[in-house]
């Protein structure tokens, strides 16, 4: 019987991947089980406009929110569909009463439109603002340069930023 169960359970869950042409069907927020796979493929949509897509190793449902872990690699999209981010980390979490998702340990975001690259321990990202926020210490590489400090804002293109406490000298010098 349990054994069933796992198979049905793993089969609903493989259908939660959907084609551009499929945007109805299972939710991630409708399994309430561990899942582990090598990896797991999710797509998150708000009506029409796909969000997210993530892989990890692990999905389990905890107390509504949904926890990732295991090399979660994670696609952000704007609401025009382009991809927006590329996002690494150990551990990510779906937070189901909420707009937002959250992600943990060895944090790295890549803009796939600016090529600009974002290095913290955890941030939080918000759908309905598309932005991007971190209290942590920061390492943030723009057009070469590296800055370091403690809080950042974004939005999700990563084309207008903020460093909340900069650290460090910065000073450019023609003559050298």
């Amino acid at each position: 019987m349990k054994l069933s169960r796992l198979v049905l359970f793993f089969f609903l869950f493989q259908s939660c991947t959907i084609d551009e042409t499929q945007k109805e069907g299972p939710s991630i927020y409708d399994y309430n089980e561990e899942i582990t796979g090598q990896p797991i493929n999710i797509s998150i949509y708000e009506s029409e406009n796909i969000i997210y897509e993530i892989n990890s190793d692990r999905l389990v449902d905890s107390l509504g929110s949904i926890i990732l872990t295991g090399g979660v690699a994670i696609q952000v999209f704007n609401d025009k569909g382009l991809k927006t981010n590329d996002i690494f980390s150990e551990k990510a979490i779906v937070h189901s009463n909420t707009d937002s998702m959250s992600a943990y340990g060895n944090v790295e975001i890549l803009s796939a439109l600016t090529g600009d690259k974002l290095l913290t321990d955890k941030i939080i990202m918000f759908n309905t603002t598309q932005s991007v926020l971190s209290r942590d210490e920061i390492l943030f590489i723009n057009d070469g340069d590296s800055l370091t400090g403690y809080g950042f804002w974004s939005d999700f293109d990563m084309n207008n930023w903020r460093i909340d406490k900069p650290k460090g000298l910065m000073k450019k010098d023609d003559n050298e």
